[in-house]
């Protein structure tokens, strides 16, 4: 028996890195996974992969009629949606002075107005069974301000943190759960580019997170096992920072 079986989830930005992993462990637990991604072959590679009659869709989560599109979808195959993962992110080393107004745009539509969007296309459907789980990715950059310090993602991420919080009072009533993760820094396409710095000696086993670590907390509180916690932004950082 796996810790998600009989459950759908949507995963977005589920073609690469911390999405891709979660669709991974949470098919290997049981769950049908649709992995949304704004690339498409990525997306049906990662489907295809899951197995569990998995479905890739191209999904720009910053545009509300293909956001509908794959709660709608979703649910005509499928009848539910128990699982919602808001992971699709961008991110950027711009500073204030030199930012670009269309790139603060461009952030925000993504990682803020994404979230938005997605959550309001599948709460009705959890709604109605009751129950839910829905996880934001929010970021260490929320609280430090970013160790390589990016005022648009770190503002971006710390809109997450608050909107979750609020997303969660909203919906408590109505038995569905809203968490979110705050990944410290992890291996994948997007970090590659930071540089080695002292924060990496100080994490636990003095390494850099992998996409699993982060993959295997979103299970916890997708699983029956996180049932009582909503409203929380859960730390994945090895100890890089700790409050």
């Amino acid at each position: 028996m796996g810790r998600l079986d009989n459950r759908v989830a949507i995963v977005t930005g589920g073609g690469q890195g911390i999405g891709k992993a979660m669709c991974e462990v949470f098919s290997r637990e049981g769950a049908t996974i649709v992995a949304a991604d704004v690339n498409e072959s990525r997306a049906k590679a990662v489907a295809k992969s899951s197995g569990n009659d998995a479905m890739g869709l191209s999904v720009d989560v910053a545009n509300k009629d293909q956001v509908q599109e794959m709660a709608d979808r979703t649910l005509e195959r499928y009848g539910q949606i128990d699982i919602l993962v808001n992971n699709a992110g961008l991110f950027s080393l711009y500073r204030t002075a030199n930012c670009p107004e269309d790139e603060w745009d461009r952030i925000f539509a993504v990682n803020v107005k994404g979230v938005f969007l997605c959550c309001r296309a599948v709460m009705d459907a959890m709604i109605s069974r009751n129950s839910g789980k829905i996880i934001n990715l929010s970021s260490l950059a929320a609280k430090s301000g970013g160790l390589n310090a990016s005022p648009p993602y770190a503002a971006s991420k710390a809109a997450v943190s608050a909107y979750t919080i609020s997303l969660a009072r909203e919906l408590g009533p109505h038995g569905i759960s809203v968490n979110a993760l705050a990944p410290g820094i992890i291996n994948t396409d997007m970090t590659r580019g930071h540089p080695e710095s002292l924060n990496d000696s100080i994490a636990l086993q003095g390494r850099r997170g992998e996409p699993e670590d982060v993959a295997y907390a979103a299970l916890y509180l997708a699983s029956s096992e996180g049932d009582y916690i909503t409203g929380e932004i859960l730390d994945v950082n090895g100890g890089i920072w700790m409050d």
